[in-house]
């Protein structure tokens, strides 16, 4: 959580973090505009930290995820807005994938794996996606 704050602040932009994260979502990022201000324009994230969360599958050697329980993928298909899986591992390095991008296009709807591609999460990724977003 305070990764997530310090990143989305170096960024500038705005995040907020949900205190009843039991259903899968522990903030959200909202994002300025090029007034500075807010646009209403976010993404929700779900936050992990540990090294515990990602290993190396040994059919194909892919880092992968594994999902506890079945209603969070549900959960996060069905927010009005993307969800971001972000990723903190035992060494203090943040990556972060849009999992309902993720979830949408994969072919194995059953799986609860997934296969965990994400980016350095800091203020430039945030900065980039605030682009791509904000007209």
């Amino acid at each position: 959580v305070a990764h997530a704050y310090a990143a989305a602040a170096e960024a500038n932009q705005i995040f907020r973090q949900v205190t009843n994260s039991d259903h899968g979502i522990d903030g959200e990022i909202e994002f300025r505009n090029d007034r500075g201000e807010a646009s209403g324009t976010r993404v929700y994230l779900q936050l992990k930290s540990g090294g515990s969360y990602v290993h190396r599958r040994s059919s194909d050697g892919r880092e992968v995820f594994d999902v506890k329980k079945r209603r969070h993928l549900d959960y996060w298909q069905g927010q009005g807005v993307p969800v971001y899986l972000v990723i903190r591992d035992g060494d203090g390095e943040s990556r972060w994938m849009n999992i309902t991008s993720y979830l949408q296009r994969r072919s194995d709807k059953d799986s609860l794996q997934v296969e965990f591609n994400g980016e350095p999460f800091n203020a430039y990724s945030i900065l980039r996606l605030a682009s791509s977003l904000l007209p």
